[in-house]
């Protein structure tokens, strides 16, 4: 797949400024173009996070979209349906090893988690994986709801 391919062997393009945000505008294209269940998982994911809580969604620093409190980020969707969450690592390698989340694609031994959005039926995982996420950048607080 030409995600891992780049992810793992061309990571040093990352640092070139635009380059990560026009990567991530292709994979997207892809997914408007050839799979919709996934563009729809996405769209669900995306309101059903904003709708919930206050919080803000502003582009990634490496393509996609980015959930965030303040300054502080709770993960990040790019556009071919990948989800990540920073969960800290015993949330993680316990995730991991029941088989709800994968490591994280670049940083696997951090305390972030991918989950892949593949179609509607993945969002309620994905919302409590984002639930858990959120408690844990918030000190263990929930994020307001939005009134």
């Amino acid at each position: 797949m030409i995600f891992r391919f780049v992810v793992k062997e061309l990571r040093w393009l990352a640092r070139i400024p635009v380059l990560p945000q026009l990567f991530d505008a292709g994979l997207m294209i892809t997914t408007m173009l050839f799979n919709r269940p996934r563009l729809r998982a996405m769209e669900m994911f995306e309101n059903a996070v904003c709708g919930k809580y206050a919080i803000q969604k502003r582009p990634h620093r490496f393509g996609g979209v980015g959930f965030f409190i303040g300054t502080t980020e709770i993960g990040h969707l790019h556009g071919n349906g990948l989800l990540d969450l920073f969960v800290g690592k015993s949330f993680r390698t316990e995730q991991v090893r029941q088989g709800h989340a994968l490591p994280h694609h670049v940083f696997p031994d951090s305390g972030w988690i991918s989950f892949w959005l593949r179609s509607p039926a993945d969002l309620a995982r994905a919302l409590d994986l984002f639930e858990i996420a959120s408690k844990y950048r918030t000190n263990g607080q929930l994020i307001s709801p939005i009134r």
